[in-house]
């Protein structure tokens, strides 16, 4: 995975890293004031082993005390240490408990033994130090010197004794915030990551890429703004997705350029990527370019175009099939400009075979001989095989996957099935966010990613002047009837 993929995915979880640093300071802050703090003191005790200062001897005296020291060391939790100890200082608990509190070790170039003890405050450190440190030498005395009073075969003696500590051990307590903070940050990176690596979401041009070698046509970003409007010649678009949609418009010419008539199908692998919105659109931009352009809601089973369009829908399709009706009689024009529409008329009980028959086939070469485009709405691929027969109607079929709406493995199934069938392809990735890159480019042309305020009108209805005109062709179309795009 790459660094800008990893960032685009940690941008995408931004929320998750927040809860994650959140939960992490909160932790930290937790543990450090349900755990006790803990202090430390030591005392060292030097041994040495009588001699008559000559050097053969001393040096034999010095290897005895190495060989013996790390026995020594080891006899500090022992029961036989401990016990005088419990006693001693009046503790409430067992030599096997107080074991885990007290530790010694020896530096093998030394001679010095370090008894560390652990208590819940600096005082009582100090004394359980002073305490085993004296009980050990003790144990040692009557280990190494069984009977005798006078002499002592080794000697233990208190060097260095146990100070009562000014602070705690490890970190402070403040400290434990901005470092569960920093786990819980972390942790929120490592889940983003596997994340992104198990998800399957189309969300980028990379991921359709991975999927299919299919043409990309086009990346329209998401406009949440954008709302349709039942009255002719609405307010423009301006902004990004306006400019998308051109260009999706002008990539469709040149893939087409030596054909007189294009007959697109638009669908998507499943209901709510955009493709009704993106037909709409697509057939207003290239009406207002110049092209004469028929919209056909080839969706028989949830038709939509005409409730957004604001038209009549009794008759449409199902009457050019079934009922014999000329088109002209049927198509209904949308706009100031060539754009006409022919809806889907009643809904029919078995759609895929209406569409199948060569009534279909004839009205769509009828309509390919009077216009310059021929957009069909299709229905979704994996739902119905209503798309699976319109494409082989048509020169292309536009493919629309919308970003974090479905998965890859329907992308690459309705890629599959239209392959299979010999159909041209092209993808549209809807819903798309744009990179950094992207909206620096654009700003740097004056295209605003975000739809700008609606021209106000005038008591009579006519728009009123403003500053700026509208740098979009694309006209807005509001939905009175409040159904969701498609």
């Amino acid at each position: 995975m790459k660094l800008q993929q990893i960032l685009h995915l940690l941008r995408r979880h931004i929320v998750l890293l927040m809860l994650t640093v959140v939960a992490g300071g909160l932790g930290g802050f937790g543990v450090s004031a349900l755990l006790p703090p803990t202090y430390s003191a030591r005392t060292e005790l030097f041994v040495s082993v009588p001699t008559s200062g000559d050097p053969y001897e001393m040096r034999m005296a010095s290897d005895f005390i190495k060989e013996r020291i790390q026995t020594y060391v080891g006899m500090v939790g022992s029961e036989s240490v401990l016990e005088p100890v419990i006693s001693d200082l009046g503790l409430d608990t067992t030599p096997e408990a107080l074991a885990s509190q007290v530790e010694a070790f020896s530096d093998p170039e030394t001679v010095l033994i370090t008894v560390q003890a652990q208590a819940e405050d600096a005082h009582g450190a100090a004394r359980l130090s002073t305490a085993v440190a004296r009980s050990l030498t003790e144990r040692i005395g009557l280990l190494e010197n069984p009977g005798k009073t006078d002499t002592a075969a080794i000697n233990l003696i208190e060097a260095n004794t146990a100070v009562a500590p000014e602070s705690s051990d490890g970190l402070p307590q403040w400290a434990s915030v901005p470092i569960g903070a920093l786990l819980g940050l972390a942790a929120g990176i490592a889940i983003a990551i596997v994340r992104g690596t198990l998800d399957s979401v189309v969300r980028t041009k990379d991921d359709l890429a991975a999927i299919t070698s299919a043409p990309l046509m086009a990346s329209v970003p998401e406009d949440r703004a954008i709302v349709h409007e039942s009255a002719m010649g609405g307010p423009a678009i301006p902004g990004i997705r306006s400019e998308s949609i051109l260009r999706l418009r002008t990539n469709l010419r040149f893939a087409h350029i030596d054909e007189e008539t294009i007959v697109l199908l638009v669908t998507s692998a499943q209901p709510g990527e955009g493709k009704t919105t993106l037909s709409l659109d697509l057939a207003i931009a290239s009406a207002r370019a110049g092209q004469s352009v028929v919209l056909v809601d080839a969706d028989l089973r949830r038709p939509s175009v005409a409730a957004r369009l604001g038209l009549e829908n009794a008759a449409g399709l199902t009457t050019a099939l079934v009922g014999g009706l000329d088109l002209s009689e049927l198509l209904q024009s949308w706009g100031d400009h060539d754009l006409s529409v022919l809806t889907a008329g009643e809904i029919p009980p078995n759609p895929a075979e209406l569409l199948e028959t060569r009534a279909m086939a004839e009205l769509v070469s009828e309509l390919a001989g009077r216009f310059d485009l021929v957009i069909l709405d299709g229905p979704p691929l994996l739902p119905v095989a209503d798309s699976l027969v319109l494409s082989r109607l048509a020169s292309r079929t536009l493919l629309v996957a919308g970003a974090g709406r479905v998965k890859s493995r329907a992308v690459a199934e309705s890629v599959r099935a239209l392959d299979e069938l010999g159909a041209p392809i092209g993808l549209v990735l809807n819903r798309a966010d744009l990179s950094a890159a992207e909206a620096d480019r654009n700003r740097t042309y004056g295209i605003q990613s975000e739809q700008s305020e609606p021209q106000m009108h005038s008591a009579h209805g006519a728009p009123a002047q403003t500053s700026e005109p509208p740098t979009s062709p694309l006209p807005l179309i509001h939905n009175d009837g409040g159904s969701e795009r498609s």
